[in-house]
């Protein structure tokens, strides 16, 4: 990039100079409206009318009233940005006093603050961000945020560029410009929550919406420095839940898109090099503490309560535990060496997700995040074998069973569950949410996810564990009779299910008693 002043002097030269042409434009037009009325006196004072014309002079004061009303409606339009109602003079006037700045804090002149977000609420339309894009605003932001210390003023800017990611001709700007993508990344050393959520919110957009065949986005962003070791800090030290939030969204749509969507396996050895890094791991793990913490972990046993609060979980904690634990799936199946010294941070993680999910507020209606979060949980449980912690198996067991009633009795609809800020779950991000799936494919998954955990575990620590969780012989039966079915020809298969029935039935009794309650 140029020098930032140079860069802001040039835009403001630029801006004057545009809103100059515009008013002259105005002018123009207001002179033309005046041009229809002269030209029609002329031809009522022409005395040289030829006889056609005087046959089609009924015909001349409709064309004339309707000529007269285009350019009258083209007068009207004139300062509007495309077919929005917004106007194309607020926008230049708001970016040449941006341009003209400086080192003034936005909290020192409220009336230009509100003039900025209104820019930042008019950029969800197309026609305004390609308006912004021709007079060249992305280098002006980029510079200005980078000689400012008013986290307000580049958390704004920040927020309307991710706007901006919206048309295509926005990904093609940085795609081409990749130098200026890079700049952005930059920001990632800052220290202000705001601005860093505006920042994952641009790069998460950017990967989610991007053409896979036109754009290569790896490429890019290898160039940026340190780019996982500052993921990496922001997910161990911030405390910020939004931030948190989008920090996990942003590095589960690099993985996705860097090995997926523009797939190529000559660089996915340098994706991992570049990726797979523990210092990540450790980020993610403690972000996931900080967002779902155990509250009361001395009590689990004694109370039968699984220690956690669920009260006020959502759809979107649902959707940002099933990023987390996609961000592991895919590790653990692909680079699974780096997870040997943290199977049990993983597991903690998976015991998290499962003690909510026994909740039937929490599992009922199954949707697109539930069976990902258990599709995921199966994957890691076949890539962290010998790793068996009872209260996971209780858990898994209790939801299937949920599941497996729900697909024999159909639960009637009940109230919608209410989070703490008065949405319901139902009503929450229901775009976001993926829908209502189907039960079986839920139960499916979580019966996979079974036999996947207790597939390499001995058969007296999985006795155990069922007495301790006091479940049901039958349940056992119909799930081994679903797995014979639904995953014939696996490994082992025969072998799993006939040391889980001999676990059950090794008391020699049916050990059929009603589930113990969890939660409350």
């Amino acid at each position: 990039m140029d020098n930032v002043s140079d860069i802001i002097d040039k835009s403001s030269e630029d801006m004057e100079h545009r809103e100059s042409s515009n008013a002259e434009e105005d002018h123009s037009e207001e002179t033309n409206v005046q041009e229809p009325k002269s030209s029609s006196d002329s031809a009522t004072t022409d005395e040289h009318k030829t006889q056609d014309e005087n046959e089609h002079s009924s015909k001349e004061p409709e064309e004339e009233d309707e000529a007269k009303l285009q350019e009258k409606l083209q007068t009207l339009k004139g300062d509007r940005i495309g077919e929005t109602m917004y106007s194309e003079r607020f926008v230049l006037s708001t970016i040449l006093k941006l341009s003209k700045q400086g080192n003034r804090l936005l909290e020192e002149d409220d009336e230009f603050e509100q003039d900025l977000c209104n820019l930042w609420d008019m950029t969800i339309e197309p026609d305004v961000v390609r308006f912004l894009l021709e007079q060249d605003v992305i280098e002006l932001f980029l510079a200005l945020a980078a000689d400012s210390e008013d986290f307000r003023l580049i958390e704004i800017l920040f927020g309307i560029i991710g706007n901006m990611c919206c048309v295509d001709e926005m990904h093609e700007l940085f795609y081409l410009q990749s130098n200026l993508l890079v700049t952005f990344c930059d920001f990632l050393s800052i220290s202000d929550a705001p601005v860093l959520v505006q920042l994952m919110r641009t790069l998460t957009t950017l990967f989610d919406r991007s053409d896979d065949e036109r754009y290569h986005w790896f490429g890019v962003m290898k160039k940026v420095d340190n780019l996982t070791e500052k993921l990496a800090l922001i997910l161990a030290t911030s405390t910020n839940r939004a931030l948190l939030e989008h920090t996990a969204e942003t590095v589960n749509a690099m993985i996705n898109r860097f090995t997926e969507a523009e797939v190529d396996y000559a660089q996915l050895n340098e994706f991992y090099r570049l990726f797979a890094k523990s210092c990540l791991l450790e980020g993610l793990f403690e972000a996931f503490k900080q967002l779902y913490p155990i509250t009361l972990p001395e009590t689990e046993s004694a109370s039968g309560s699984n220690g956690f609060d669920e009260d006020t979980l959502t759809l979107k904690d649902i959707k940002t535990m099933r990023r987390f634990l996609e961000i592991h799936e895919h590790f653990i199946v692909n680079a699974n060496e780096l997870y040997e010294a943290y199977v049990s941070e993983v597991d903690q993680c998976v015991h998290r997700v499962l003690s909510s999910f026994v909740e039937e507020s929490v599992l009922f209606p199954v949707t697109k995040n539930h069976i990902c979060i258990f599709v995921s949980i199966s994957n890691i449980y076949s890539g962290i074998m010998y790793h068996f912690r009872a209260e996971s198996f209780i858990f898994l067991v209790k939801i299937y069973d949920q599941l497996a009633e729900a697909l024999k009795n159909p639960p009637t609809e009940e109230p919608a569950r209410t989070a703490e800020n008065g949405t319901s779950m139902e009503e929450e991000e229901p775009a976001d949410d993926g829908g209502q799936f189907d039960v079986e494919t839920a139960c499916a998954e979580v019966r996979e996810a079974i036999f996947f955990l207790i597939g390499p575990i001995d058969e007296q620590i999985i006795r155990a564990a069922i007495q301790m969780g006091q479940l049901k012989e039958s349940t056992f039966e119909q799930m081994c009779r679903e797995l014979r079915e639904t995953m014939d020809g696996e490994p082992l298969l025969y072998q799993t299910c006939a040391k889980l029935m001999s676990a059950v039935r090794s008391n020699g009794e049916e050990n059929d008693v009603p589930m113990q309650q969890t939660g409350n």
